[in-house]
């Protein structure tokens, strides 16, 4: 007859020649509810965390994965250790076998904490170049190419390890991809053109993120440089892919390479009988109250030539914002226009004579 003493004793179930009462199922999901509440609580502290600190969200995720992983092994543990089970037989129970190589689950494990050390290791790494960027120890392009550099030496070496584990000789794939590359080399120079050229970039440093760079006529700010194409914005707001190889093979104009300020220029011309020195601090004077004009260099206006219609000139400023610095010339446009009509300086426009002859036919 059952009571309320032995109630918590009543056989269930069992598995595997473990047996699961009702008190320890009772005892697995308190287990299972503690571990949840918990990780929950724990997920709003980091969270707030990260928006006072302004932590990246892919970095909070990253983290929100791995507490949540190391609760699932928690969770695992206590239920193991309540059931019975031997944590070495779970380890050591084979998923997957054949005549060469063989898959337990330590292996599984072992490959998931590997990756999730990888990952680690990158944002460990990209949160200490990023910081040595804000305190301006580094610049921001070289410093992510360098980054770039030295994630892909990171995760290439830590899938060797991984392979490794599973007990695939590396010496045999290297050579086995080695003797394919051979075979299809020929097929895809283009790609590994590209990659080269990539590796090339990253290392030398002649072209890094959030330069302005000129490519066949079209200008646009480095979002990404990657192993085979870049990431190139332009002033549509388009995304352009571009294969690495033409930054390698062709003209490329890198505005941002040399200094922080480029030099550009305005073509203006005025009618014949203008006070060219009256021209000249007009333009002077709409280039000096442009918010994005820097003062050193100072502009200066050169008088070009004496034109077919009017005298014409040019003025220079300097600007940082290379990529915004169509819309400085229309912004100085409309100044210079407007300075010229209160000052009755004349723009003009060029006229032709034309001519008309009449020829007399005799009937």
């Amino acid at each position: 007859m059952m009571t309320f003493d032995n109630f918590p004793d009543i056989y269930l179930f069992g598995f595997w020649g473990h047996d699961v009462t009702l008190y320890s199922l009772l005892f697995i999901l308190l287990v299972i509810f503690v571990v949840t509440v918990v990780n929950r609580l724990v997920f709003r502290v980091l969270h707030r965390f990260c928006r006072k600190k302004r932590i990246q969200r892919r970095f909070e995720r990253f983290v929100r994965i791995g507490m949540r992983l190391f609760a699932y092994a928690i969770s695992l543990a206590v239920i193991f250790e309540i059931l019975d089970i031997s944590y070495l037989s779970v380890l050591q129970y084979t998923i997957y076998e054949n005549e060469r190589f063989s898959i337990q689950v330590y292996n599984v494990v072992v490959v998931a904490l590997a990756i999730y050390g990888i990952h680690s290791m990158v944002y460990f790494f990209e949160f200490l170049i990023n910081r040595r960027i804000t305190r301006k120890r580094l610049d921001r392009g070289r410093g992510r190419s360098f980054f770039q550099i030295l994630k892909y030496i990171i995760w290439v070496i830590g899938l060797i390890i991984v392979i490794g584990t599973l007990g695939v000789k590396v010496t045999l794939i290297i050579a086995s991809i080695s003797a394919l590359l051979v075979g299809v080399g020929f097929g895809l120079q283009h790609i590994f053109n590209d990659l080269f050229s990539g590796i090339i970039i990253l290392f030398d440093g002649s072209i890094e993120e959030d330069d302005i760079v000129e490519v066949e006529g079209t200008v646009g700010r480095v979002l990404k440089i990657g192993l085979r194409v870049s990431k190139l914005l332009t002033r549509d707001n388009v995304v352009i892919i571009i294969p690495n190889s033409r930054f390698t093979s062709e003209n490329v104009i890198n505005w941002s390479h040399n200094e922080e300020v480029t030099r550009f220029s305005v073509d203006v011309g005025v009618a014949y009988g203008s006070d060219v020195r009256l021209v000249e601090a007009l333009l002077l004077k709409c280039a000096e109250n442009h918010s994005k004009v820097v003062d050193k260099p100072k502009p200066f206006v050169r008088f070009n030539d004496f034109g077919e219609s009017s005298l014409d000139f040019q003025l220079f400023f300097w600007t940082a914002d290379d990529f915004g610095v169509e819309n400085i010339k229309s912004d100085l446009r409309f100044h210079i226009d407007d300075q010229f009509r209160k000052n009755n300086v004349e723009i003009p426009f060029p006229q032709r004579d034309l001519h008309l002859k009449s020829k007399n036919i005799d009937g």
